[in-house]
């Protein structure tokens, strides 16, 4: 058993594609947001329903006007599909600038790991975390994620250790379970 694993990390935008990924599933199970979203799916399409079946009555009841219901259908369609299309632009446009290529997420970081703690050493500074202060860790698709908050970790990916024996021995002191 050796007293300390020491590797570095520089992470790249793919990998925070795929942590905020596991947040988003993080935090979607811990609020219990399933649940709660399809209640207020339901609230919401009962009444686009209700409006629906309003509008195949009256296209039933005024066949003289179906060229004039088929472009307002055509219209709120349009309408929903660019609304839905304006969110992902969004999402888009603020993930692309959401990481500086000068700012921290991105630059190499030095780890050493102990039984004690982990040591992070980088350009902007150094920090020394205990095992117990992490609220979760999770292993998953090759990477280690160790949560010092509910949206927030320190990412590790298993390829950057040396060896399958500093990958189980820092599996052992942070307490991730092998996947």
């Amino acid at each position: 058993m050796k007293d300390s694993v020491q590797f570095s990390v520089r992470l790249q935008r793919s990998d925070w594609l795929v942590f905020n990924k596991a947040v988003n599933q993080r935090l979607t199970k811990l609020a219990k947001a399933n649940s709660k979203l399809l209640v207020a799916n339901l609230v919401a399409w009962i009444p686009l329903g209700f409006a629906m079946a309003a509008y195949s009555a009256m296209y039933r009841e005024h066949p003289g006007l179906s060229h004039d219901l088929n472009v307002v259908l055509v219209v709120v369609v349009l309408g929903i599909v660019l609304l839905a299309a304006s969110f992902l632009l969004k999402s888009r446009i603020y993930r692309r600038v959401s990481l500086s290529e000068h700012g921290s997420a991105l630059v190499e970081h030095a780890f050493k790991a102990t039984d004690q703690s982990l040591i992070v050493s980088g350009p902007f500074g150094n920090t020394s975390f205990t095992w117990d202060c992490f609220l979760d860790r999770e292993e998953r698709d090759g990477v280690i994620y160790l949560f010092i908050d509910n949206a927030q970790a320190l990412v590790i990916p298993t390829l950057v250790l040396a060896s399958e024996e500093d990958l189980a021995q820092l599996r052992e002191w942070s307490g991730v379970e092998k996947p």
